[in-house]
């Protein structure tokens, strides 16, 4: 009888280990949500949170892409994914120039996994949205 409880036991602790495995990070750990996961996330938590289909510039130039705002108090993020590479210079210097107090601002380009990627906001709002940036050291 003792053994067969040990064993018992011994099974059930594999298993949760193996379920425990399964629940790190995908890939290098690095993650950028869709837009509607982040709204979530950020209304969740407080944030009013606005989607934008219309980049256009100043110039009225039309940008191809999507942006999510979420702001509470002093806390905020803009986050923009693009269609075109080109327009991540474009929104990357507009964002340098127009927000303060940032704890990130991240242009990513025409890479395979995350696409066109542009984004600023500070530490709160970024972990609140749900972004997750693993930093390897080389």
């Amino acid at each position: 009888m003792k053994k067969i409880l040990i064993s018992l036991c011994a099974g059930i602790l594999l298993i949760l280990a193996a379920a425990l495995c399964a629940c790190g990070d995908k890939n290098d750990g690095t993650y950028y949500p869709p837009f509607e996961e982040m709204k979530t996330n950020l209304e969740s938590k407080g944030y009013t949170v606005v989607l934008d289909g219309d980049l256009s510039d100043d110039d009225a130039n039309k940008r191809g892409g999507t942006m999510l705002s979420a702001r509470k108090t002093d806390e905020y993020l803009f986050f923009y994914r693009l269609d075109n590479a080109a327009d991540c210079d474009y929104f990357y210097n507009v964002l340098e120039e127009e927000c303060a107090d940032y704890n990130s601002l991240v242009k990513i380009a025409n890479d395979e996994k995350y696409g066109n990627i542009v984004y600023c906001g500070t530490a709160d709002a970024v972990d609140a949205a749900g972004i997750k940036v693993v930093n390897v050291k080389v």
